[in-house]
């Protein structure tokens, strides 16, 4: 095989152009808003093989700034995981997830990430484990509806520069664990989120949340400090909600009572042992 190894290039533009064309090609996903709006992360690191100036193989190795039981530390993140259909069945995958994380090694605490179904058994054979995720919710009180709810909108500048200075200067969502990169905040805002970016000025803070079959989610919450749910929720009310879902773990919101379920879908998996056993893993820490 003549290929080229390449990493951390994202000061080649050369390599990065193609890194970019085959992240449309095998994921359809377009980084152009992202990287144009000045958001992207270089913390976002490359292990690509390259056939010539084309990339044929790719694993990116995320390394993110967490907060695990009340301790600021970092976890890794493999994403952007794909060959091109020419060079695959040739361990390029495995090679390059090997070389990703002997780079990180010692600079993390646990390894994560969400597999395509059809790579589970790969990663099984890998020595990876899949891990159940949960998520934390209740049933609310009926609330007095208040008002004085802002919508951001991501088209609109001055609203997406709020929401980056909110992410910048946020406190952690959980003590128990948290992820804290600005940088991929404004990755959902522009491609997963865009359209339930809640501001509540009288908390300062926002809300990322939509609704679903009588179901509030709330994705994340962002703020200087994180405002108890009882204060919250009166200005996210509808009298038909049935459950309120939390996409983190809910320690810092002052619940009296909540249930946790399984979640399902996202074929988590880690690098035995993971600092969480049952985690919930943040939403907008998902790369």
């Amino acid at each position: 095989m003549d290929l080229t190894l390449k990493t951390q290039y994202w000061d080649d533009a050369a390599a990065t152009a193609a890194f970019s064309a085959f992240m449309r090609e095998i994921h359809q996903l377009d980084f152009t808003e992202w990287t144009q709006l000045g958001y992207w992360d270089n913390a976002y690191t490359p292990f690509s093989y390259f056939d010539g100036e084309r990339a044929v193989a790719n694993v990116c190795i995320y390394l993110l700034d967490a907060v695990l039981h009340g301790k600021e530390t970092r976890l890794v993140q493999i994403s952007g995981v794909g060959t091109d259909a020419a060079w695959r069945r040739k361990g390029l995958s495995r090679k390059l997830t090997n070389l990703g994380l002997e780079w990180a090694a010692g600079k993390h605490e646990g390894v994560f990430f969400f597999a395509n179904p059809g790579a589970i058994s790969f990663y099984k054979k890998s020595g990876f484990a899949p891990i159940e995720e949960y998520l934390e919710y209740i049933t609310p009180n009926r609330v007095e509806k208040r008002s004085g709810v802002l919508n951001l909108d991501v088209t609109n500048k001055a609203h997406l520069e709020k929401i980056y200075r909110y992410a910048q200067n946020r406190t952690p969502a959980s003590n128990i664990f948290s992820v804290m990169n600005a940088r991929l905040v404004m990755f959902h805002v522009l491609y997963t989120l865009r359209d339930c970016v809640l501001e509540i000025p009288a908390l300062n803070c926002l809300v990322f949340c939509r609704r679903e079959e009588r179901a509030l989610h709330i994705y994340d919450i962002i703020g200087e400090r994180m405002p108890r749910f009882d204060d919250i929720y009166p200005y996210l009310a509808e009298g038909d909600d049935q459950y309120v879902m939390f996409h983190f773990f809910t320690d810092k919101l002052d619940l009296q009572e909540k249930s946790r379920q399984l979640l399902t879908g996202n074929n988590s998996f880690v690098k035995n042992p993971f600092p969480i056993p049952e985690p919930v893993f943040p939403y907008t820490a998902r790369a």
